[in-house]
């Protein structure tokens, strides 16, 4: 199959590649396969001039210079302003949660491993896309969907992974992934992560009174769609210094 132009050429070999690429690889690529594979193939048809005759057609006369522009508009069309649509994000977020309760990741490292595995493996994420794209099954389809969702690369998915993590500090406490496992009901707190809370609030203040639990339960009934775990104990951590700070004045 010949290529119209330069970036149908580099469609061309993105399609052969299957996988996670970043834009430096890609670029590597496209060189070794202009010059590998779409070569062969079309000198088995015609011959070397004209071979090299097409390249110019394509405006691929100078290799470096004119084939990395190629990829990079490429790229552009591909990627596109669409990656910037926080409903993505929100996508790519929910899939960390989802391998950390699916493989119990135990640290930064093996959950950056399991996301991976996550979205490259047949039975994983993939399966899951193909079923609602039937028209799109093929794998390079699916490789461009995860590039539009803003995952290029597997440096991107540790770039996810440590996104994540600010949110969720504790996400390698046991407890915590008993709650990513099991999500609140609607309309009713979720024990689990109050006693989460309520822990977290111990390191703070390891007897707490009943007026404090109180406290605490409050805190979380009335922020626990609004903020996070950390968030509520900061929230928490501000009223127990406001009690001091109020003992200390009737003291003095």
């Amino acid at each position: 199959m010949l290529a119209k132009n330069a970036v149908d050429l580099v469609n061309l070999c993105y399609e052969e590649t299957n996988c996670l690429v970043s834009l430096d690889r890609l670029k590597e690529s496209f060189i070794a396969f202009v010059f590998g594979n779409y070569q062969e193939a079309f000198v088995h048809q015609f011959d070397l001039e004209k071979f090299y005759e097409h390249l110019d057609q394509l405006n691929l006369t100078n290799c470096r210079r004119d084939f990395d522009k190629a990829v990079d508009e490429w790229y552009m069309i591909q990627y596109g302003c669409d990656s910037r649509d926080a409903n993505f994000h929100e996508i790519l977020f929910n899939l960390v949660k989802e391998a950390i309760v699916e493989y119990q990741s135990q640290n930064r490292a093996d959950l950056i491993r399991d996301v991976t595995k996550l979205l490259t493996l047949p039975t994983g994420f993939i399966a899951r896309w193909q079923s609602g794209y039937r028209n799109e099954r093929a794998l390079p389809n699916y490789f461009k969907y995860l590039m539009k969702l803003g995952i290029r690369s597997l440096e991107d998915i540790e770039t996810l992974v440590d996104m994540w993590l600010v949110e969720y500090p504790n996400a390698f406490q046991k407890k915590q992934q008993q709650l990513f496992a099991k999500p609140p009901r609607r309309g009713r707190p979720n024990n689990v992560e109050l006693a989460l809370l309520v822990e977290k609030a111990s390191q703070l203040k390891p007897e707490l009174t009943s007026q404090e639990r109180e406290r605490l339960r409050k805190i979380y009934y009335y922020h626990r769609k609004t903020l996070t775990l950390r968030e509520m104990v900061e929230k928490f951590k501000k009223y127990i210094s406001s009690k001091s700070k109020s003992k200390d004045t009737q003291v003095g």
